[in-house]
């Protein structure tokens, strides 16, 4: 059995047991309790297997496949799913990740020898409705039209491309105090074994943040704008530097009477490396970072920045190819449960395709022109189309021969990986709808 076959499986157990249940009801354990058209697994299940259509045909397209002949109306849905609390949902793809860095019989994907987690927030678009507005915020001018957005901050593993950590947030949020709020969740999913650092782009770095990460030991590659450490920047004579950086009253003064004056006035200065780098654009750009010299030499930051990219394709999937801001209602509750169920599906559909790149490495690598890599898009179409006969299949001889021919559909679909290949960008009024590169998948 394929170690994502495993995970998946215990996915299935957890949402069939008690104790899941009575999570799934948060501070009321009086709902989701009578045996109803559709009990507590099928909503479950029904937002794992959620295509982007109108609720009427999700509802009719579900029901005929996992109760024919019984018809649950819109309304009815609508008030058992909020009844159920979105932190479940949010569990479920967490569970499926501490599984995955816990096993035994594997181990993930390494930069020599770290882990590599990339932080990013993105806007998400939702329903803009009173409510909306009071709850996330309005990410529209003062005077303009407003748009209600979430704020989603997510923790990202590059290597393993998981989405290890997810905070729903008012659209404007502090982007660097969420990331080190899931960054000490950490060791609650990955355990101990793996040493990890933490890539984040300009706008992230301050200086609390960087005491905290200090003091918390953990490890960090931040881009720094021009304006940040502007002297100490301007004096920098080589491509990779040790400097100190001394909390002087101005740098303090901002967080005078805040949470963090403690931490401010905790010391008088602070190291942090300085390493430069050449984008391929030919720019530079500078980098903060306290990874130890003598494993990560100036050389190698290149890529490791990089790496950081991995976190907008992660975005790019859920919101294009998952369809993220199609959302199935407009209140809190559902948008927050739908957020969470396509985390857990994208990092289902990662799993799976990992095992299979996993597998078939060698003939991957070596028996194409180019190297090959499995085709998300169509991946992530066929786990939508195949999910559910998959969930309902009570005999576990034909689960399992439903997952092997998924599997092999699956492993079918390759594309190769053009190094260095770039696409130019066009704007505005010639920008087509509907981009060949990004069709639907389901």
């Amino acid at each position: 059995m394929r170690s994502s076959d495993k995970r998946f499986y215990s996915d299935q157990a957890i949402i069939t047991s008690n104790d899941y249940a009575s999570l799934c009801r948060g501070d009321n354990p009086k709902v989701l309790i009578r045996k109803r058209k559709m009990p507590l697994e099928d909503l479950i299940y029904s937002m794992i297997n959620r295509k982007g259509l109108t609720l009427q045909l999700e509802l009719r397209n579900y029901m005929k496949t996992a109760h024919p002949g019984i018809e649950i109306s819109k309304p009815g849905y609508l008030k058992q799913r909020m009844k159920l609390n979105p932190e479940a949902i949010k569990f479920l793809y967490q569970n499926h990740n501490k599984n995955f860095y816990t096993d035994p019989e594997i181990a993930p994907y390494l930069y020599k020898g770290h882990l590599v987690f990339a932080a990013d927030g993105s806007d998400i678009n939702i329903p803009t409705t009173p409510e909306n507005l009071e709850r996330f915020g309005s990410a529209s001018r003062n005077g303009t039209k407003p748009q209600a957005q979430i704020g989603l901050g997510c923790l990202y593993d590059v290597l393993n491309r998981f989405i290890i950590e997810s905070d729903i947030n008012r659209v404007k949020f502090d982007e660097m105090k969420v990331a080190q709020q899931q960054i000490d969740r950490l060791e609650d999913t990955i355990g101990k074994s793996y040493p990890f650092f933490v890539i984040m782009d300009r706008g992230y770095p301050s200086i609390p943040a960087f005491l905290h990460m200090i003091d918390k030991k953990t490890l960090f590659v931040v881009r720094l704008k021009s304006s940040d450490f502007k002297s100490e920047q301007k004096e920098l004579t080589t491509a990779d530097e040790d400097v100190e950086i001394q909390l002087t009253k101005s740098r303090r003064n901002h967080y005078m009477g805040t949470d963090r004056e403690a931490l401010m006035m905790s010391r008088e200065s602070f190291t942090l490396r300085m390493v430069t780098v050449t984008l391929e654009s030919g720019a530079s750009e500078v980098l903060a970072t306290n990874l130890p010299r003598e494993i990560f030499p100036a050389d190698c930051f290149q890529e490791i920045y990089h790496m950081r990219w991995q976190i907008e394709t992660a975005y790019e999937t859920l919101k294009d190819r998952l369809q993220l801001e199609n959302f199935t209602g407009t209140k809190p509750q559902l948008l927050e449960q739908d957020i969470y169920s396509t985390i857990y599906v994208s990092n289902l559909a990662e799993d799976i395709i990992c095992d299979i790149e996993e597998q078939q490495s060698e003939h991957l690598k070596n028996d194409y022109k180019h190297v090959m890599q499995i085709n998300r898009t169509v991946s992530i179409g066929l786990l939508k189309s195949d999910l559910i006969y998959i969930l309902l299949e009570q005999d576990n001889e034909k689960k399992k021969l439903l997952m092997k021919s998924l599997y092999d559909e699956i492993s079918h679909n390759i594309v190769p990986i053009r190094p260095d290949r770039h696409y130019h960008r066009t704007k505005g009024q010639l920008a087509g709808n509907y981009s060949n590169t990004h069709k639907r998948a389901y």
